[in-house]
């Protein structure tokens, strides 16, 4: 097992990094002609890149090695309003294998990193040779056949867990390693487009963490642009992914429960503002509070001056106060080892009283 993923960009993912976020452009992509379909897809890959994206992701597939033939209608894409089976609008949304290097390019030229999630083997050999690592769809977390294709690609793997169980992760997790994958992200998932708030369960993101020891991350469905996406963060997240469009109006079934651009940008700088309060474990005086450490807090102080061979006592001449500009007294758990003692030398009045003070 490994807790980090090594890019070949140099970039790594895990604990103690900063959030890989991927820009999930889907299917949003898809305008009806080639001319216009490019222009979308390059006009997505230029906002991830002015939001602060480290990735944009598209999707590469064809109808017939998703589903059967006559599958049928989704109820969900009804509620929406789209009818036609989904072996037609899969048949519609489809990216060209020859779309593939010209997107890839856009994006080296834009300097952010190119994602195409494969559905099969074919797909996975498209779009091998323009990624640095493979993104693997919830549902085809029981595709063994491209996971071990994948696997063999010799890149890092990130699979979604939408819809799944511990038996599915452990199976898939276990397969994969067993073909040769030895750089592996987890994603905590909720299969449901939009999925509500209440349906998230970023908790489970250092659940899976400490299950599993790789690097874990969250794919959000959710609308709202920044609530879940900080909370993963501040809960371990590594790996980040959420839907995005140019405009929530766009024919399609993925524009509705996608964030807007100006969205987007503003989830990129709530979740980097996340990790700056999230900063690091481990309980000290940091050099934000060093002043107000002297300033503020309690300490053994004279309240008037004291003489050398004045006995020091609680309530006369020392008490427990914040000692301001003055030099700081010794922690008041010393007060029995100092009350009662007489003093060494002069202690001016509102001077801090140390250990060393009494004879």
């Amino acid at each position: 097992m490994g807790d980090t993923i090594e890019l070949a960009n140099g970039r790594r993912i895990g604990p103690g990094e900063p959030c890989y976020i991927i820009a999930e452009a889907g299917s949003n992509w898809r305008m009806g002609t080639p001319k216009r379909d490019l222009a979308m897809a390059h006009a997505l890959i230029d906002v991830a890149k002015e939001s602060g994206c480290d990735a944009v992701k598209f999707q590469t597939y064809q109808s017939n090695t998703v589903y059967v033939a006559n599958a049928g209608k989704s109820d969900y894409l009804a509620e929406s309003g789209i009818t036609e089976s989904i072996n037609d609008i899969f048949d519609d949304l489809s990216m060209p294998y020859s779309m593939i290097e010209q997107l890839a390019a856009r994006c080296r030229a834009r300097q952010i990193d190119f994602m195409s999630t494969p559905f099969s083997v074919s797909d996975a050999d498209a779009v091998d040779p323009f990624v640095m690592f493979h993104k693997i769809a919830s549902y085809e977390i029981s595709h063994t056949e491209l996971q071990s294709h994948l696997a063999r690609k010799g890149k890092p793997i990130v699979f979604s867990t939408g819809a799944s169980n511990y038996d599915d992760i452990d199976f898939a997790l276990e397969h994969l390693r067993k073909s040769g994958a030895h750089q592996i992200a987890i994603l905590q998932c909720t299969a449901k487009y939009p999925a509500a708030l209440d349906d998230l369960n970023v908790a489970e993101i250092p659940a899976l963490r400490l299950r599993y020891g790789v690097p874990v991350g969250l794919s959000d469905h959710s609308r709202e642009p920044s609530i879940a996406p900080a909370a993963a963060v501040a809960l371990g997240a590594s790996v980040l992914e959420k839907h995005f469009t140019l405009d929530n109006r766009l024919p399609g079934a993925d524009h509705p429960f996608a964030i807007e651009p100006d969205e987007l940008r503003t989830m990129v700088e709530t979740v980097r503002a996340t990790e700056r309060a999230r900063g690091r474990a481990g309980k000290d005086v940091s050099d934000a509070e060093r002043e107000l450490y002297a300033f503020a807090r309690r300490g053994l102080q004279a309240t008037r001056p004291i003489a050398s061979g004045d006995v020091l006592r609680l309530g006369d001449n020392i008490a427990i106060l914040r000692p301001g500009k003055r030099s700081l007294g010794a922690h008041p758990r010393y007060l029995p080892a100092i009350e009662g003692r007489r003093a060494r030398q002069a202690i001016g009045e509102g001077e801090g009283i140390q250990a060393g003070d009494v004879e």
